[in-house]
């Protein structure tokens, strides 16, 4: 048996996801779980975790689901078999973060929990008033790129009150007691569902980084 994660692009119209469901269980396997990241312009993208009866059929399964009208697939990968659910992992993330012993911790916990929940190819923690990296993993882009990224997603979000993405592989959100961004990188675009976990992860650690205000100061060490 395998588990894997779909991600896919589905007409917004009843019936659809049934029909998705129909292909999987004609291969023998089942939809054990399923994700609403996003609903805008009558499509939805959701994310499905699929038990697979054996190993190797994941190219069987990408083909079952492309033969339906106006579907595709964004991404797909192998799960661990006991995996938790989503939202717990989320859940345990906010919380690993506010068991930490001091704001530095609790940085260091936001920048490697978020990494692993959203499998990140670089993440990083910058100060864009002085024009720095606290922190990165991978391959960054330049800080000019980023803090122009982030300027235009800070005006997006303040203009925009619908919520839509534009299937952004990038992800900013700031830390605003903190004085520092959060930002997330990969080929795989961050849809609503995933760009709002983040946000609340960012809020949690600035909220255990409150101490942090006064001193006006990046933790020692970063």
């Amino acid at each position: 048996m395998e588990r894997v994660s779909v991600r896919i692009w589905l007409p917004d119209q009843p019936g659809m996801l049934g029909a998705v469901a129909t292909r999987i269980a004609a291969m023998r396997g089942n939809v054990v779980g399923l994700e609403v990241l996003e609903r805008d312009g009558g499509v939805a993208i959701d994310d499905l975790m699929v038990e697979l009866p054996e190993v190797g059929m994941i190219d069987e399964l990408c083909d079952q689901v492309r033969q339906i009208e106006g579907a595709g697939i964004e991404d797909v990968r192998p799960v661990s078999p006991d995996a938790e659910d989503r939202g717990l992992q989320v859940v345990a993330a906010a919380i690993s973060i506010l068991e930490t012993a001091n704001p530095t911790a609790a940085l260091a916990a936001l920048l490697g929990l978020s990494g692993e929940l959203f499998e990140a190819e670089w993440t990083a923690l910058a100060d864009l008033r002085t024009g720095t990296y606290v922190e990165c993993t991978g391959d960054v882009p330049s800080l000019e790129w980023l803090a122009a990224f982030a300027l235009g997603a800070r005006t997006a979000r303040a203009t925009d009150t619908s919520g839509v993405t534009e299937g952004s592989g990038v992800l900013t959100e700031d830390l605003g007691e903190v004085g520092l961004t959060l930002a997330l990188g990969r080929s795989v675009p961050f849809r609503r569902r995933e760009r709002r976990e983040v946000e609340m992860l960012a809020r949690v650690t600035d909220r255990a980084c409150r101490t942090l205000v006064h001193a006006d100061r990046i933790p020692p060490g970063w």
